[in-house]
């Protein structure tokens, strides 16, 4: 606001030293202040300040308040703001506004259209490490990669993912068993690691083809992960490294582009292996197992993504080799890191509330009859109470807390005019927990989900795959290897607090919902594991 400033004779000197005269000096801070004001009552500014906003400072707008933690961050934009401006609210960060949304009446109109379809602008900040992904784009691109990969989410499909589930599973069982029997000092064991690896199996062998058997191979692969989408969320509050350049030149920037090269070369390899496996399809190996060849050419069977994918690209018709990345990199994060998110905090949710806990190991145990046994697509199905489990965690523990969209035409939402070019939050978590839509919502309540209180309820009150034509492709995927590996756990082990009296763990949020610190609980067996892997 170079109008505002004190004109003495100092900062005249001060000026003309820059090789500014005064009438230069008089012209530019005219076109500033002119420029300004015909921005702050342009109809797209007036339209935006009808809508109730946190108060801001001058030029900053909102950005100081949110320089905080992603924990407050959660809270602030997710919680308060909700609470003291309602259902919808606008936030500024410098000139560029955000409207948030937490309510489903008000998200629908956004979620259901076929014409807002159109990410966020911070998603681009992904674009290096996803390129232009399905997830990513809009219009006629985003529109044939959906038609091209829906099939490979085909139900029939899905079932011959099953084995890989549960042979996972009894992995994931032999490896929580060994954490139990020497867990840290204070007793616990740190679930969500434990999880997030087995998830990163699950996805590598179920939909990439390549079977993670050396753990150090990921390790890196893990932590750029998670480094990458908090990289992500620190720039997103930092207007400043908005520009690709100026971000690329800064401390994290380089990170950043250390992080993006670890994914790639994971992902291509994983490619590579692949590709490799389908040209060799009708060689003779003499040198592996009956058994390995029954397990390779059943893998064979059942792969159904990435081969699509290679497929696609034959001759470079459809896809090209960096298309092929793109999406592989794309369900690599979105097919593990959502999922192990997920099962951590259920185990959470239930080490907190015991009778819940002691109801879930009732079904179990008359299902599976205290057996080792494969879980079945119908076993499933008859898994009633653990799926009110599952969405009542996804319900307080939404995998992602919320999306970004950019208003492309002007919509009328809840009486308040959106002009197009604007951005939308539409606040998963903060609509989760919004009493108004779900009374007591810090309290665990798996009888939310019951089909006699359930059906009633707004189709857009519960999202945590998103909803709409952009919804999450692979939600049925998730949602059978949840019930599938919960459903091994539960059969093997009870959770508790190791410090009831202990605050609720922290939650982040990044891309993901995560845990602050990991999710440590106490685990016990119900039963002698005796599983051969």
């Amino acid at each position: 606001m170079l109008f505002l400033l004190p004109v003495h004779g100092f900062y005249l000197q001060w000026i003309s030293g820059l090789g500014f005269n005064w009438p230069t000096w008089f012209v530019l801070t005219s076109f500033i202040v002119i420029a300004w004001l015909c921005w702050r009552n342009s109809r797209f500014v007036r339209l935006i300040s009808a809508i109730p906003s946190p108060k801001g400072v001058p030029i900053f707008g909102n950005i100081l308040q949110l320089t905080v933690g992603q924990v407050e961050f959660l809270r602030i934009v997710h919680r308060e703001w909700v609470e003291k401006h309602g259902p919808i609210y606008c936030g500024w960060g410098g000139s560029r506004a955000i409207v948030c949304i937490a309510s489903p009446e008000l998200m629908e109109p956004i979620l259901a259209s076929q014409k807002l379809i159109t990410k966020g602008k911070e998603y681009s900040y992904l674009s290096s490490w996803l390129g232009a992904c399905m997830f990513l784009t809009t219009g006629k691109r985003w529109r044939s990669r959906r038609r091209m990969l829906t099939p490979a989410f085909h139900f029939q499909i899905l079932e011959n993912f099953f084995d890989v589930f549960n042979d996972q599973s009894r992995q994931l069982i032999k490896e929580l068993e060994a954490a139990a029997a020497s867990p840290a000092d204070d007793g616990s064991v740190n679930v969500y690691k434990i999880l997030t690896q087995c998830a990163l199996d699950i996805i590598c062998d179920s939909s990439m083809g390549r079977q993670v058997r050396k753990r150090e191979e990921t390790s890196g692969y893990l932590h750029s992960i998670n480094r990458i989408t908090q990289l992500t969320m620190e720039r997103s509050l930092r207007p400043w490294l908005d520009n690709d350049v100026i971000f690329n030149l800064t401390a994290l920037g380089r990170e950043n582009q250390r992080c993006v090269k670890v994914l790639h070369d994971f992902t291509n390899q994983v490619i590579q292996d692949r590709k490799k496996m389908l040209n060799n399809n009708n060689v003779i190996d003499t040198t592996i197992s009956d058994h390995e060849k029954i397990e390779e050419n059943s893998s064979k069977r059942r792969l159904a993504f990435l081969d699509l994918l290679i497929q696609a690209s034959e001759n470079g018709e459809k896809l090209s080799d960096d298309d092929i990345r793109e999406e592989v990199d794309t369900f690599m994060f979105a097919g593990h890191d959502t999922t192990a998110t997920a099962m951590s905090w259920f185990l959470y949710c239930i080490a907190r509330n015991p009778d819940e806990q002691k109801l879930l190991f009732d079904e179990v145990d008359e299902i599976f009859e205290h057996s080792d046994r494969q879980c079945t697509p119908q076993d499933a199905a008859n898994l009633k109470y653990l799926d009110c489990c599952i969405k009542e965690t996804l319900r307080m523990y939404p995998s992602i807390p919320g999306v970004m969209r950019t208003i492309t035409e002007e919509t009328e939402i809840g009486g308040y005019v959106l002009p197009a070019g604007l951005s939308v939050a539409l606040l998963i978590y903060g609509m989760h927990r919004n009493p108004n839509v779900y009374p007591d919502p810090d309290v665990f309540k798996p009888e939310r989900f019951l089909p006699e209180q359930s059906a009633s309820r707004h189709p857009y009150a519960f999202i945590p795959f998103s909803a709409g034509p952009r919804n999450c492709i692979g939600q049925k995927y998730a949602l059978f290897e949840l019930k599938v590996v919960l459903s091994w756990v539960l059969r093997k082990f009870e959770f508790s607090l190791v410090d009831p009296t202990s605050p609720p763990v922290s939650a982040s949020s990044e891309i993901v919902l995560k845990p602050l610190d990991g999710i440590h609980l106490s685990v016990k067996s119900r039963q002698p594991c005796s599983i051969a892997v």
